[in-house]
């Protein structure tokens, strides 16, 4: 007769304490409740419409396991603060980032073990992207002689907006307009972005030959101060940055993006964002903007895209697909006003995922995507707008 084994249960993890805490860069979250082992917390909107940004540090107050809740829907999408790669970490005070993967993640929640007391430990729906970033990029490029940085507004609180040039113009250069972060929370389009500018100031083939043909204006942020002070700035009130290109912009920075296109008269224009966070469509690259409007911008945005593919390496998330749809009257869009302009080539928007499931989107796989933008770019037969008689 055998004897029975008693079952086994794994001890039930002790219960730690935080205190959260976001005032610093890019900081944003609103605590609903924090008590033992479990915070419940959920984007600060700051009167503005739903979206999903968050970022917060939490500091152990006693070691142990603390759960951290989010609503279960957040925007209309179940577990939509938490994305298919689980939270971004950070364990140096945001100085380096990492995605954290699903393990930790239950739904809506996510859940870490702090070791000790004082631990200090960052989370973020994404890997941050801010000035303290733009300045280590700038740092790194201080002695190229092919960038040139320049204040392009002051923002309403401010802050200086950047603009960066790279090249000269001339006879026979056409003038490219490169924008990032009308949308605040956009930060994984703001690596792509720091590829794109990093392969065209180089001395590497594709950077000489883009130099040959373009010069590039980069509008880093374009929202700086929500970028700052970690808005969602999407869908604000009464309305964002990227729906401020009608007749009487309200915000500083675009009427200044105006002003410099008519004293530069851009025949370009792209704009880097991010789509939302979970919506299986958004889990990839792709473009949007007016399908004729210029008159060949489905044509160009089509053999960019198919040159972009060829260049992307396997771990980069699928496309970029080409969705852009005919259109009569434009939204006051960035990739509406350059489309309907007179004398544009191409104008477009390019949506890169934030991190989807299986794909690479940390800021060094980031920047290499940047890279073959640029280098599909230089290989691009972009079709004229006007037909020559």
């Amino acid at each position: 007769m055998g004897v029975a084994t008693p079952q086994l249960h794994a001890a039930k993890p002790t219960a730690g304490e935080v205190k959260i805490n976001v005032a610093f860069p890019g900081g944003n979250v609103k605590v609903t409740q924090n008590q033992e082992g479990v915070v419940r917390v959920e984007p600060d909107l700051r009167g503005d419409n739903p979206w999903f940004y968050w970022y917060f540090e939490a500091t152990s107050t006693r070691p142990g396991r603390v759960s951290f809740s989010f609503p279960n829907k957040v925007i209309g999408f179940l577990n939509g603060a938490i994305g298919a790669q689980g939270p971004a970490i950070s364990t140096d005070r945001g100085k380096t980032w990492k995605w954290m993967g699903k393990k930790n993640v239950d739904g809506s929640s996510f859940f870490f073990d702090f070791a000790k007391v004082n631990e200090r430990v960052r989370f973020a729906v994404t890997i941050p992207y801010l000035q303290k970033e733009l300045d280590e990029f700038l740092k790194r490029h201080g002695s190229n002689p092919h960038l040139k940085k320049s204040v392009l507004a002051k923002s309403r609180h401010g802050r200086d907006v950047e603009l960066l040039q790279v090249g000269l113009p001339g006879p026979r250069v056409k003038a490219v307009l490169i924008t990032g972060r009308h949308h605040a929370a956009e930060t994984i389009a703001s690596y792509v972005l720091e590829g794109f500018l990093d392969e065209a100031m180089s001395a590497r083939p594709a950077g000489k030959a883009f130099r040959k043909k373009y010069v590039l204006y980069a509008v880093p942020f374009v929202d700086k101060d929500g970028v700052e002070e970690g808005d969602q700035g999407k869908n604000r009130k009464p309305h964002d940055h990227n729906r401020d290109y009608g007749d009487n912009s309200i915000y500083p920075e675009i009427r200044a993006i105006k002003a410099l296109d008519k004293a530069k008269k851009f025949r370009f224009a792209l704009d880097f964002h991010c789509p939302t966070l979970v919506l299986n469509s958004h889990q990839i690259m792709y473009f949007v903007g007016p399908k004729k409007h210029p008159r060949n911008n489905f044509t160009n945005v089509r053999e960019f895209a198919n040159r972009i593919k060829k260049e992307l390496p396997k771990k980069a998330p699928f496309g970029p697909a080409v969705w852009l749809k005919p259109v009569d009257k434009p939204v006051p869009m960035n990739s509406h006003y350059f489309g309907f302009k007179k004398g544009t080539i191409m104008a477009a928007t390019i949506e890169i995922p934030f991190a989807p499931s299986g794909k690479a989107t940390d800021p060094a796989s980031c920047r290499e995507y940047g890279q073959a933008i640029l280098r599909a770019w230089v290989k691009t037969p972009f079709l004229p707008s006007v037909v020559k008689k």
